[in-house]
């Protein structure tokens, strides 16, 4: 991107984050949280919505911009569990954005409250089987509002690795050692390990936590390093510092569009898939306002945007209906969202026992214990 349209992009209020971390990398800078929005508007005494990086920018959620005339205050996290200790420890936030095996952990922890979908007018047009997923409704009330899906798999560069099936032992093959990436959280880390030692998800035993952790050991003096960006991930792929990573499914469509020869592969032992989407805080201080930021993420208009510019599935069926079929494809989606995360390894809910031996052991690994 020229300098003068970078300076016009940011004034004009339509630079994406993603657009800003690459020209600031490009330029060996450190991409730093600043607002994405003209400076005239203001986020003073708006709702605050905590989620990730790259969810933060103003073409998801138009709605809620043109309703309060400033977009929502977007602190960021890295992962979940950062966001569930945050939470719990009394930073105050009023729309959360977690996936969706989390929520019955989290509403035992008394951190979130149930949404009320009479105040959602998008509500209507969420496919039924995003609704209802396992553990997000209790007696009869909706704890989590659906907002993005996809899957978690392995982009490589095609002119660099050969590969003779499609597994995740490639993340394990000495022959790339040192061009190898794993994602730094364990939610998706340990259970993409978990798949490729054939544990039962829904029912991980001692013994699989012995192998899954053993695996992990082996891989890391493989590994380049642990990553918690997709943009550093995207640009290591494509200089060839990274010949295949573990990602999400944005970043092979990102670097395809950049002409870089990659494939997201479909593992013989499945493809992690997920739903994330938005929890109301317990104690949201903008009560009303918190529900204007779901229903503006949970638009069409949002919907259509993240499916072309981040290849993500979204939860509103308009969303799909707008889209042409051979985008939908190049993009790996179904207008049946069930068709995708039935073909991988779907995360059941996990107890806190089980997320608390996931997550020590995970520390323990990377930090080389």
């Amino acid at each position: 991107m020229e300098i003068s349209e970078f300076k016009d992009r940011l004034a004009a209020g339509t630079l994406t984050r993603r657009d800003l971390n690459k020209t600031l990398a490009s330029a060996g800078l450190a991409a730093v949280t600043m607002p994405l929005i003209p400076a005239t508007a203001s986020a003073e005494d708006q709702a605050i919505y905590f989620t990730w990086a790259g969810y933060d920018i103003p073409e998801l959620f138009p709605a809620y911009l043109e309703q309060h005339g400033a977009p929502p205050d977007t602190p960021l996290f890295g992962d979940n569990e950062e966001t569930f200790i945050k939470m719990k420890s009394g930073f105050q936030v009023d729309v959360a954005h977690p996936c969706s095996f989390h929520v019955g952990r989290w509403r035992d922890a008394g951190i979130i409250q149930a949404i009320d979908t009479s105040m959602l007018s998008n509500w209507g047009d969420v496919f039924p089987d995003l609704q209802s997923l396992t553990g997000t409704q209790f007696d009869g009330e909706q704890w989590f509002a659906p907002f993005d899906w996809g899957q978690t798999s392995i982009t490589y560069r095609t002119d660099l690795v050969d590969v003779d099936e499609d597994s995740w032992a490639l993340l394990w093959d000495e022959k790339y050692a040192g061009k190898l990436s794993m994602m730094g959280a364990a939610e998706d880390a340990w259970w993409c390990a978990a798949i490729y030692a054939g544990v039962d998800v829904n029912n991980v035993t001692e013994e699989d936590f012995v192998r899954v952790r053993s695996l992990l050991e082996q891989q890391r003096p493989l590994l380049r390093f642990y990553n918690n960006d997709m943009t550093t991930v995207e640009q290591a792929l494509a200089t060839g510092e990274l010949v295949a990573a573990m990602t999400w499914n944005s970043s092979p469509l990102e670097l395809t569009n950049q002409g870089i020869p990659v494939k997201f592969m479909n593992p013989k032992e499945g493809a992690l898939t997920w739903v994330c989407g938005m929890v109301l805080a317990a104690d949201a201080p903008h009560y009303d306002k918190a529900h204007d930021i779901i229903n503006a993420l949970i638009a069409p208009e949002p919907g259509i945007f993240l499916i072309e510019e981040y290849g993500y599935g979204h939860s509103n069926e308009k969303a799909f209906a707008a889209v042409p079929e051979d985008v939908l494809v190049a993009r790996g989606l179904s207008k049946d969202p069930l068709a995708i995360l039935e073909a991988g390894v779907f995360i059941p809910g996990t107890s806190p026992e089980t997320n608390t031996r996931i997550e020590r052991d995970w520390s323990e690994v990377t930090a080389g214990f």
